[in-house]
């Protein structure tokens, strides 16, 4: 197995820069959520904990901030990380949900409404990403894409933006059985794309991502509401580390 001891963040040039999928290239998955909350009167943030269990990313109401989140030691905690490593079907994902929805809601889901709001919400494309990235690719530095994500999911996500035009390098948890922020699978991408972690920069909208991948040495962009922020902060760093 990889190994997570590696150098800080070094001066040398970089040579690869590896985007996350939800919250970078599509628009973020959690967006709305609090007024769903309030619209079917259940307590503030335990639809997100039912379903997700996760506070790291941006846009999400109580979310610690970058400085303040230690690197988490365990990253199989709830339900749906087990599902992003495939060891849950979304079948079983959703009766999980609705088996303990009692005892996080104070009463059972409605399932219907769920689903009709997340229907109301369609992905969106962060476009400003997609020609940065493009850009990248054309100017003969390598990418990849590595995201935690649902296998039932993949044709649906894949075609909402040419993921498989843009990258030849797909790490996806629920293949490799390894999610974000398990350092191993920041190790594998890097491998994949033949370079050191302290060699790449790293783009996510989760908090407890960046700080696993800053761990390692890799140069982050925790990426926000706003994309060309987003870009302009990895401008920066390929200007400060000159890319080849």
């Amino acid at each position: 197995m990889h190994s997570a001891t590696l150098p800080p963040v070094s001066d040398s040039q970089i040579q690869a820069v590896i985007f996350d999928y939800g919250g970078v290239f599509s628009s973020p998955m959690f967006r709305g959520l609090g007024e769903f909350e309030i619209r079917m009167g259940y307590p503030s943030g335990s639809v997100l904990e039912l379903l997700f269990g996760d506070k790291a990313y941006v846009g999400v109401e109580g979310a610690v901030h970058l400085t303040d989140r230690p690197v988490p030691t365990e990253t199989v905690t709830h339900d749906w990380h087990r599902l992003e490593v495939g060891e849950l079907t979304l079948k079983e994902w959703f009766e999980g949900v609705q088996r303990r929805a009692p005892a996080v809601l104070g009463t059972e889901i409605d399932m219907a409404a769920y689903l009709q709001f997340m229907a109301d919400m369609p992905v969106g494309v962060h476009w400003p990403i997609v020609h940065k990235a493009r850009a990248l690719k054309a100017s003969g530095v390598p990418i990849a894409l590595l995201t935690n994500n649902v296998a039932e999911w993949g044709d649906h996500w894949r075609a909402t933006f040419p993921v498989d035009e843009l990258f030849e390098i797909v790490v996806d948890s629920s293949d490799v059985r390894i999610r974000k922020p398990n350092p191993n699978i920041y190790l594998l991408t890097c491998e994949r794309l033949g370079v050191a972690p302290t060699a790449s920069v790293f783009l996510d909208d989760n908090v407890d991502n960046v700080a696993a991948a800053r761990a390692l040495g890799m140069e982050t962009v925790h990426v926000g509401d706003n994309p060309f922020v987003a870009v302009a902060e990895l401008d920066a760093i390929l200007t400060r580390r000159a890319t080849r």
